[in-house]
């Protein structure tokens, strides 16, 4: 089955700010269940592993074909 991911920013709360810590690629094919699936430094490489993570999914037997899922809308699609 294919998977779904979701990249987002993780953050630490202080006092008087609240700052970015980095990023996470969670698994939400369940969104009552959302799963960690890796953290990472900068956002361009959450969204290449959540591309990854997708990908690899899909070969799973059973899985739908990938939809190419825009994690990044700033990003222009490339074909």
């Amino acid at each position: 089955m294919t998977h779904t991911a979701r990249v987002e920013p993780i953050t630490r709360h202080r006092e008087d700010a609240t700052m970015l810590a980095g990023w996470r690629v969670v698994d939400v094919t369940d969104p009552d269940a959302p799963v960690e699936v890796s953290r990472h430094d900068n956002e361009p490489e959450a969204i290449e592993a959540a591309r990854d993570f997708e990908r690899q999914t899909a070969r799973e037997p059973g899985s739908a074909r990938d939809d190419d899922q825009d994690y990044d809308a700033g990003e222009t699609p490339t074909r």
